[in-house]
């Protein structure tokens, strides 16, 4: 991976040298494509359910149920209700997988290229193959895949069960709209912005860790933790680790209260990145390097 006249520098030295490629930043078209899709596709649910919902609560016949008969506009607001449900959960489940897919196929694209000119830059113009594939990338695409297919589905199981419980409130308190308009607008701001934080946490976690595969693949042992600073509510632990070197086979606590271990973008909204780093000594040479 070296270049004879770094290896050459390297015999000279008393104490191994440590060589550092460049940060590999978070890929943001990756992300900002992944907000674009869920955003459109959560629109299209909250949007209709709405609109729907609040027909239903507007008619004639629902303000004569509700002076007089609650328990006949509560069966219509099931059957609607119900209805939307089976409607939506479908479609999440339907397009959960290729969405889910596309955006770890557009990460895995990035961490080649990134992680190549990374590995460029600390070999003093050496190449080396980041396309490697082996089991323990495939596992991570795989769960990956599995992880991000929940979380869509859950988007619109929560809403929908979200707007359920509120449908269902404004009728047996009788106060209708007047209840379930703000309980509606509550719900579709809240779903827009997890679908958002879905889209964009998913993404720099798939990332990272897909970089994590590929190095460890081509030999790769250490990486340089390196703080975001970009949060609002920055982990002081992240911010203590920033510059720190770690080793892949002993990863450093990223959770003070559970104790977990892991890398950079592995916590919940955390916006931190690594470089590669690599020892000069024999066991932490990474096989083929190509001109």
């Amino acid at each position: 991976m070296l270049t004879k006249k770094r290896k050459a520098w390297a015999a000279t030295r008393s104490t191994p040298p440590v060589f550092k490629g460049t940060i590999l930043p978070i890929p943001a078209g990756v992300g900002v494509r992944y907000v674009q899709q869920l955003s459109s596709l959560t629109a299209q649910m909250t949007s209709q359910t709405s609109r729907e919902v609040l027909r239903l609560f507007k008619t004639d016949a629902a303000a004569s149920h509700f002076a007089t008969d609650a328990a006949s506009i509560g069966s219509q607001a099931r059957i609607l209700v119900n209805s939307l449900q089976d409607k939506f959960n479908a479609l999440f489940a339907k397009r959960a997988k290729p969405m889910a897919e596309r955006m770890i196929e557009q990460a895995d694209a990035a961490s080649k290229s990134q992680l190549h000119g990374s590995l460029k830059a600390l070999s003093g113009g050496m190449s080396m193959k980041t396309g490697i594939d082996n089991p323990n990338l495939s596992n991570i695409y795989k769960a990956s895949v599995a992880e991000n297919v929940g979380l869509i589905k859950s988007i619109a199981q929560k809403y929908l069960t979200d707007v359920q419980g509120a449908v269902m409130r404004s009728i047996t308190t009788g106060n209708g709209l007047e209840d379930l308009v703000p309980a509606l607008e509550q719900y579709e701001g809240q779903t827009h912005r997890r679908a958002r934080n879905i889209a964009l946490d998913q993404t720099r976690k798939v990332y990272n860790s897909i970089n994590k595969g590929r190095m460890q693949a081509i030999g790769i042992k250490k990486f340089q933790w390196h703080h975001s600073a970009g949060g609002a509510n920055p982990r002081e632990d992240h911010i203590e680790m920033d510059g720190k070197i770690y080793s892949f086979d002993n990863l450093p606590v990223i959770d003070q209260r559970t104790g977990e271990r892991g890398i950079p973008g592995q916590a919940p909204n955390c916006r931190c990145t690594m470089s590669p780093v690599f020892d000069f000594t024999p066991e932490e040479q990474p096989a083929e390097a190509t001109e």
